[in-house]
C-alpha cells in the first residue's frame, strides 16, 4: 500500500527527493569547478600512491596518504581534483616514456604521480650504544619518510613535466612505556589523528600538497 502525504503518493515524493539531491550534487560540482569570479580552476587527477616500502602496517599506506593529498589540495579551494578517477596503470609513471599518460588520464589538465620510497622507524642512538635489536622499543626513533613526486601537464599534445622532486620528512618519536598499538588505533579512528604516525603523516602531506598546488597554479 502506498502512503499519501498532502495529496502526493509517498513513492513520488521519494523520487522527487532523489532528483533534488542529484541536482544539488551536480550544481555543487559545477560550482567547485570555478572561482567566485568565474575563472575556471585547474582540473587534476591524483593517481594512487605507489608504495615501494616494506613498512608493516595494518592498513594501506597508499590509500591513507593518497586520500590525504586529495583532501588537502581540495581544501585549498584553488584546484579541482577529479573525483572517482579510475587510474590503474602498468607503466612506470617516473620513466622516460610518457606517451600512455594522456590515454589513461583523459579530460585532465594535470596528473599527479606519487611514490612512497621510504617509511621507516630509525632508532635514535645516544653516545656509543650498540644495537642488538634493529628497533628496540626502549629507544626513541625518527620516522623517516620520503615521497617522490611527478606532476605532468597534459594540456598539449605531449605531456610536460612541471614538477619532479623528492619530499622528505623526519618526525621524532620519543621512547614511551606505552607505545602506540596500530592494530588497535587504526587509520580512520579519532584516536589515530593524535598518534605519532598520524601527526607525522599530516606534516608530510602538508608539504606535498603545498608543493603540488604551487607548481600547478604557476603552470596554469
Amino acid at each position: 500500500m502506498i502512503g499519501i502525504i498532502g495529496g502526493f503518493p509517498m513513492r513520488k515524493i521519494s523520487l522527487l527527493v532523489l532528483l533534488l539531491a542529484a541536482c544539488s550534487k551536480n550544481n555543487n560540482t559545477e560550482m567547485s569547478l570555478y572561482h567566485e569570479d568565474g575563472r575556471a580552476k585547474p582540473v587534476i587527477a591524483v593517481a594512487s600512491m605507489i608504495d615501494t616500502t616494506s613498512f608493516d602496517c595494518p592498513w594501506s599506506l597508499s590509500e591513507e596518504l593518497t586520500s590525504m593529498v586529495v583532501k588537502k589540495i581540495e581544501g585549498g579551494g584553488k584546484i579541482f581534483v577529479q573525483s572517482n578517477v579510475d587510474s590503474p596503470f602498468a607503466e612506470n609513471p617516473f620513466g622516460n616514456d610518457l606517451s600512455w599518460v594522456k590515454r589513461e588520464f583523459q579530460n585532465q589538465e594535470f596528473v599527479v604521480f606519487l611514490e612512497l620510497v621510504e617509511h621507516a622507524a630509525i632508532p635514535v642512538l645516544r653516545g656509543n650504544k650498540k644495537l642488538t635489536n634493529p628497533s628496540p622499543p626502549e629507544l626513541s626513533t625518527n620516522l623517516e619518510m620520503a615521497v617522490r613526486i611527478r606532476v605532468l601537464d597534459l594540456r598539449s599534445q605531449t605531456p610536460k613535466i612541471v614538477l619532479q622532486e623528492m619530499v622528505r620528512e623526519s618526525y621524532y618519536i620519543p621512547k614511551t612505556l606505552l607505545p602506540t598499538d596500530y592494530n588497535q588505533t587504526v587509520w580512520g579512528s579519532d584516536e589515530y589523528q593524535n598518534t605519532p604516525m598520524g601527526i607525522a603523516h599530516r606534516q608530510l602531506i602538508q608539504e606535498i600538497a603545498l608543493r603540488v598546488s604551487d607548481y600547478i597554479l604557476l603552470a596554469r
